[in-house]
């Protein structure tokens, strides 16, 4: 080993690696044989039958995706007939089809049989809960959907949903620490590397103003570059009328204008090209300067485009965060559906509430939830629309079948067409259209967070690093969970990384960004991140090799959901201000004789509340004749 890995500590045996089978996950997916790591889920390889606390590559891990790319690639299974028969199957564990269970019981048929079948080791979709070990201390952080936004505006069904859970999102002033961040001295910050800036510098309070770039070691020229782009000051198309102003954020990229029309050179541009990884999973190059200008971003100087707030619309900026994110919310749905599998009734006592996975797929239940099956045919039995239909899944390279009076889809749209022959011709490519933006979120236990505090960092926004976003946990405790409060205690740090193709249509960085992701081992993600919170945390003390205790990576090649128009390319950034005729999400989702469709595929909308709507309207499309 280089001495450079054993001073990032890369010899240190904090988690289990991604082999299987002696076989390395390095290669493209696509290039990888169906099924050659089939027989090795990591739970499976570990021995372990609660996920949460698995380190090492999640999200989409090894055994969860290679059924599915077999399917597209044409292999077939002869199934075992398994005899079982449920008035609906779900396909699809994550907030939608836990919440389409639930809808159906509550609003259509109290005593009905559902199977929700799973192609990963855990339930809850991209609503993923990590969990660590320090000593006797147990942390928690999100490794996907990771909060409750605007819970005001949600839509009725959506907040029904919640308070048939009993979650009260106007409570979380209750748990969160209020002056937690004024008392530690933390704010927002920007780690600017060398290789991109000209000088490793940690720059302060860059989120709202300059910070203190000007007295920095940076080039002259990248200082005054970056004070101007972060003073904001100037309305580059000053002199130009409303429409014009329209069209030409209308036109161009945020990157293509700020280039154009800010004068922007290589460290304004560079700085900004990964501001809106966080939030659209697309860089400045492929997002829309009218959107940059939605966000508030900078380059626009509170320009006026001529938008008027209507009286009635209400603003709302509260959250509400668990210390696992949105997983929560699905811990409480399955809770709800399979009595049993952990005690308590309330929003304080599900947080640190102990599940028992055997209990999600216990014969005789009303209820079951059947992880490690990948769903690879689905078809109405003799073409009849209006008959039961045949649902065949993949576990452990085995096919068993169960039939269905009704199945809701709540899995991605672009996989549907590949297994199920029912579709119409004019759907299919609709539910072609509906694509993925992937996104890793890598979350890091370390031993305590002595350094950030020294530095002030809650959250640091890093534009030429391979992790562009390192952030605290949100300071909040619940039930009898405790966020490290004190520097000395444990922390999780969490990291993003959004695989992209810089220059390409914003579709194509999509495609190319999920073909690179399987391309990249655990490794790569742990030497970055060494690396990375060496180079910006070793000024105040943090030692990688001594302070780094576990590692969990949450790859998500499917990440975001979006629409595209195929003919122009056009993405739908916001479904609900797309003006363009076409809507592959709404064309996608008609039913099909007795398949519904749920998802937040079906919405172009990757938020919690998009997708509980989008199962409310599936339920209620299987509901009518």
């Amino acid at each position: 080993m280089k001495q450079k890995d054993k001073r990032l500590g890369m010899h240190r045996n904090i988690t289990r690696r991604d082999f299987v089978q002696g076989a390395s996950l390095a290669a493209g997916s696509m290039l990888v044989p169906p099924l050659a790591f089939g027989a090795g889920t990591d739970a499976a390889a570990s021995g372990t039958s609660y996920p949460p606390a698995l380190n090492g590559m999640r999200g989409a891990h090894p055994g969860s995706f290679e059924a599915a790319h077999a399917a597209v690639q044409g292999r077939r299974w002869q199934a075992n007939a398994s005899g079982e028969h449920y008035d609906l199957v779900i396909v699809g564990a994550g907030i939608s089809g836990l919440a389409a269970a639930h809808i159906y019981l509550r609003d259509v048929n109290e005593n009905a049989r559902i199977l929700v079948l799973d192609n990963h080791d855990d339930f809850g979709g991209h609503a993923k809960r990590n969990e660590f070990q320090a000593g006797d201390r147990t942390l928690l952080c999100f490794g996907g959907t990771m909060l409750i936004e605007a819970p005001r505006t949600y839509p009725a069904v959506s907040k029904q949903v919640l308070a048939d859970l009993g979650l009260d999102a106007e409570r979380y002033q209750d748990y969160y620490h209020q002056g937690f961040l004024e008392k530690n001295g933390l704010s927002y910050c920007s780690f600017l590397d060398e290789e991109t800036f000209g000088a490793d510098y940690l720059a302060r309070d860059t989120f709202g103003g300059t910070g203190n770039i000007t007295d920095s070691p940076l080039p002259r020229q990248t200082r005054d570059e970056l004070t101007r782009l972060l003073s904001d000051e100037k309305d580059y198309l000053a002199g130009k009328s409303i429409a014009e102003r329209r069209a030409i954020l209308d036109r161009l990229s945020w990157r293509e204008y700020m280039q154009q029309y800010g004068k922007f050179g290589k460290a304004g541009l560079d700085y900004i090209q990964k501001w809106p990884h966080g939030v659209w999973a697309i860089g400045a190059d492929g997002l829309p300067a009218w959107a940059a200008w939605g966000e508030g971003y900078p380059g626009f100087a509170g320009m006026d485009l001529g938008y008027e707030e209507s009286e009635d619309e209400i603003v709302d900026d509260s959250i509400f965060q668990f210390p696992d994110g949105n997983a929560t919310i699905a811990r409480m749905l399955v809770r709800r559906l399979v009595p049993g599998v952990a005690p308590g009734q309330t929003m304080e006592d599900i947080v640190m509430a102990p599940f028992d996975y055997s209990q999600l797929d216990k014969p005789g239940s009303q209820t079951r939830i059947r992880l490690n099956s990948t769903v690879v045919d689905l078809h109405h039995k003799g073409g009849d629309l209006e008959g039961d239909l045949s649902v065949t899944y993949v576990n452990n390279d085995s096919a068993h079948e169960v039939s269905a009076s009704q199945v809701i889809w709540a899995g991605y749209h672009a996989m549907l067409p590949h297994i199920c022959q029912d579709i119409p011709k004019q759907q299919r490519a609709a539910l072609g259209n509906c694509i993925r933006a992937p996104l890793v979120y890598t979350n890091v236990l370390i031993r305590n967070w002595t350094s950030l505090a020294e530095l002030g960092i809650w959250r640091a926004y890093c534009p030429g690093s391979f992790f562009q976003t390192v952030l605290l946990s949100r300071p909040a405790s619940i039930g009898a969970y405790r966020f490290p409060t004190s520097p000395e205690e444990p922390m999780v740090l969490h990291m993003q990384h959004i695989p992209l193709e810089q220059g390409l249509p914003a579709a194509e960085q999509f495609r190319a960004g999920r073909n690179q992701l399987f391309g990249l081992p655990f490794e790569t993600f742990e030497r970055n991140a060494r690396e990375q919170l060496g180079r910006m945390l070793g000024p105040a003390g943090f030692d990688p090799a001594e302070d780094i205790l576990a590692i969990t990576v949450n790859r998500w090649p499917h990440g975001y959901a979006y629409a595209v128009d195929p003919d122009s390319g056009e993405v739908a950034w916001w479904p609900e201000e797309w003006d363009n005729p076409q809507r592959p999400w709404v064309d996608a989702r008609h039913r099909v004789g007795n398949i519904a469709f749920a998802g937040t595929d079906s919405a172009s909308n990757a938020m919690s509340e998009a997708a509980i709507e989008e199962a409310w309207r599936s339920v209620q499309s299987l509901s009518k004749p």
